[in-house]
């Protein structure tokens, strides 16, 4: 044997996601988030999580188990800072200057295979997730004791 052999397993990522892992994140964070601040159990917020990635996109791949994953990567219940996700669906004037800025920045970029857009196909609805870092929200258990002090 030489000294150049390969390690076994899988390669370090190093932190990298990708772009399709990290947008199902921004999902799952959105939808726990905003079932816990409605006063959901965390058990249901997952539930609601997956049914939320579910109804967004059937295909993509997911648990109760993957949500709990993502949770502990992007809500550490030990940091004090979290990913903070807002959801919303841009529409017609919105949409249609959010798609435009997009095809421009992808033609400077150098692709030409671009369709030319209609006015109606740079109206439809556009869905948005806006992402950043943030203090973690504390969610009490509903049924704990009242504190004395």
């Amino acid at each position: 044997m030489d000294g150049s052999t390969k390690k076994r397993g899988r390669p370090p990522k190093n932190g990298v996601v990708e772009a399709k892992r990290f947008g199902r994140a921004l999902m799952i964070v959105h939808a726990y988030s905003k079932a816990r601040d409605g006063g959901q159990k965390r058990s249901a917020a997952v539930r609601e999580a997956v049914d939320f990635v579910r109804q967004h996109d059937p295909e993509m791949r997911i648990s109760e188990t993957e949500v709990k994953r993502v949770l502990a990567e992007f809500v550490p219940q030990g940091s004090q800072v979290a990913l903070m996700v807002d959801y919303s669906v841009l529409e017609g004037d919105e949409a249609a200057e959010r798609r435009s800025f997009h095809a421009q920045m992808l033609e400077s970029a150098g692709n030409k295979s671009l369709l030319e857009l209609t006015d109606q196909d740079l109206r439809k609805p556009l869905k948005t997730f806006k992402f950043g870092f943030g203090k973690r929200p504390n969610y009490p258990r509903h049924n704990a004791k009242p504190s004395k002090a």
